[in-house]
């Protein structure tokens, strides 16, 4: 008799349990977890840690910023330089010192994150790996800095239109991992700059040209 029901019971109970397992949910989301480590997040911290060594064709390859370049963003602020001590006058000429090297650039990396046509909403999908950028973020190495989301469009429609629109999904971006790490509003920023830094030039509307951009910004 056990032999006869159990498969009788397995057929019962097996669409329900696979459907189960592939849907995917908000509630899958739980702000309570800690963020668990995946190849995902592993990939992404590396490529936060080393960017001459990131592989990865999403998290590699966009738009480099330094420190004057978030700041001339308007996310970040400098400290304002002390002033000049008053003195007699002179008439020496400033001379510019061309051996400084360059600013480096910031670790970053970009991420497609998904959202419906014309919507800031994130989808199931998109949460997801957020959650592993959350986690890959929970590394010792990566912590201190400020998160700057620099929200991206590819080049359809007009400058205001998508500037408008890459700021809302960078917010939505922001607001989540802010979350999900328990983040200060002052550690975390979010900014959208449109179809500005594009990351295929040669194909405007490209799927890579819309993601965004997580910049670290150490001490500030």
């Amino acid at each position: 008799m056990t032999k006869s029901i159990l498969p009788a019971l397995a057929l019962l109970t097996l669409p329900g349990l696979v459907a189960a397992q592939s849907t995917v949910t908000l509630d899958s989301f739980s702000l309570d977890d800690d963020p668990k480590p995946n190849a995902a997040a592993t990939e992404m911290r590396d490529c936060l840690l080393d960017a001459s060594a990131c592989a990865s064709n999403e998290f590699g390859g966009g738009a480099k910023f330094t420190l004057d370049d978030v700041v001339n963003l308007g996310v970040v602020k400098r400290e304002p330089k002390p002033p000049v001590a008053t003195g007699t006058p002179t008439t020496a000429i400033a001379v510019i010192d061309r051996t400084k090297p360059a600013p480096e650039p910031l670790p970053t990396i970009d991420l497609e994150v998904l959202f419906a046509y014309d919507s800031d909403r994130l989808t199931p999908q998109a949460m997801a790996k957020l959650s592993s950028l959350a986690s890959a973020l929970a590394d010792p190495r990566l912590q201190g800095s400020k998160l700057v989301f620099i929200g991206h469009t590819d080049g359809v429609g007009s400058a205001a239109y998508n500037r408008e629109l890459s700021k809302r999904r960078a917010d939505s971006v922001a607001r989540y991992v802010q979350s999900t790490l328990r983040m200060g509003t002052s550690q975390i920023e979010a900014v959208g700059v449109g179809f500005d830094y594009l990351k295929n030039s040669h194909f405007p509307d490209a799927a890579e040209n819309r993601r965004v951009q997580l910049v670290l910004v150490p001490g500030a």
